[in-house]
């Protein structure tokens, strides 16, 4: 209502500076007084008889136009109001300053009715011309991320919090988010930190910030992140950091998971169970680390005693040729073998020996 008061008066500024035709004045001022009165019906009633009235193309036309858009907007029809907005605007008749404010509000209108594109270019016009408040500034910001634009959206973002750095916490959280989508990591970071200063208990941004952080491939900062916020009192579930070494996993980047999860198991964050020594293993493994596979696949079958740890041990050695190290693993998984595991063993056994003779 607050906006439609202001559009009122700014619509009877501009009927009073231009020059028009009487009856459309006398027509808009009795539209106007109906409508203080609340008789919308009446109001309506005498601007379809001025627009009956009204020229095709001319300022009549389009003021009138604007007064039922707003009369519209009183009435909560809100695609009655674009409509009519948009017409009075195509007349090109009305002064700058009502033009203006009629593209912002309209921006409005589409935006709450789910047109984000239209209203966007709305308002981008009104921004090109420097004629934008904050207020729809914001909104611009929203529409931005909402149509994914987030290279846009982010500058306007930034004034925002620059302006206002009090300002409700979801900007700042707008800000990580789509840095985060556009993966500018180091800028999500700053905004995660600077939500850190303002709740340095919230569990969630500790999590974002190490899980940004590990994005970045930058495992030990990550982990010792989320050291600090536990040596905070922060405590998270196990799942929380398994997801961040899953996070590593489902991108491709299996090194930056066994580093990760290193980091994590190292810092006493997770317990170092044989379930997660294996899974260490497996992800040097991927990563085509060949000589740290080996040396967790070596400390796992140590401490197991299992055939099929020392068999990956030995394959590994097999396909580095070697020979001695090789016979050695091969004979420490002989007595926990399966009878199949067994015929495995002979033959990379055999091909290591004949391999020395040849050598």
């Amino acid at each position: 209502m607050r906006i439609l008061v202001v559009l009122l008066m700014l619509c009877a500024a501009a009927v009073q500076a231009q020059s028009i035709n009487p009856a459309a004045f006398r027509a808009l001022n009795e539209a106007q007084q109906a409508q203080q009165r609340g008789d919308y019906a009446a109001a309506g009633k005498r601007l379809q008889q001025a627009l009956e009235q009204a020229s095709t193309g001319s300022i009549e036309q389009a003021l009138v136009e604007q007064r039922l858009g707003y009369l519209a907007i009183a009435r909560d029809r809100n695609a009655e109001a674009i409509d009519w907005l948009r017409k009075a605007l195509s007349r090109d008749q009305l002064e700058a300053e009502a033009a203006s404010q009629d593209r912002r509000n309209l921006a409005q209108l589409l935006a709450s009715e789910g047109q984000a594109r239209e209203a966007v270019t709305l308002l981008e016009t009104e921004l090109a011309a420097e004629a934008l408040p904050r207020e729809n500034r914001r909104l611009l910001v929203q529409l931005y991320n909402q149509l994914e634009q987030y290279s846009k959206a982010l500058p306007l973002a930034e004034q925002v919090v620059r302006e206002e750095p009090g300002v409700d916490a979801v900007w700042y959280q707008l800000l990580v988010g789509m840095n985060y989508r556009l993966q500018r990591y180091q800028a999500a970071e700053r905004w995660l930190k600077v939500l850190l200063k303002r709740e340095p208990g919230n569990a969630e941004y500790w999590r974002q910030l190490a899980g940004v952080q590990s994005l970045d491939k930058r495992q030990r900062a990550a982990a010792g992140t989320l050291r600090l916020a536990y040596e905070g009192g922060i405590r998270f579930a196990v799942q929380d950091l398994d997801n961040l070494v899953a996070l590593q996993v489902n991108a491709g980047a299996p090194w930056q998971a066994a580093r990760l999860l290193e980091a994590l198991l190292q810092r006493q964050l997770l317990q170092a169970n044989a379930v997660r020594q294996e899974r260490l293993a497996q992800l040097w493994q991927q990563a085509r680390d060949h000589d740290r596979a080996k040396s967790a696949w070596t400390a796992l079958a140590l401490s197991s005693g299992r055939a099929d740890h020392w068999l990956r041990v030995a394959a590994i050695q097999l396909n580095q040729g070697e020979w001695d190290e090789l016979l050695s693993s091969l004979e420490r998984a002989r007595p926990a073998a399966s009878a199949e595991q067994r015929r495995t063993l002979n033959q990379w056994a055999a091909y290591a020996r004949q391999a020395q003779q040849e050598g």
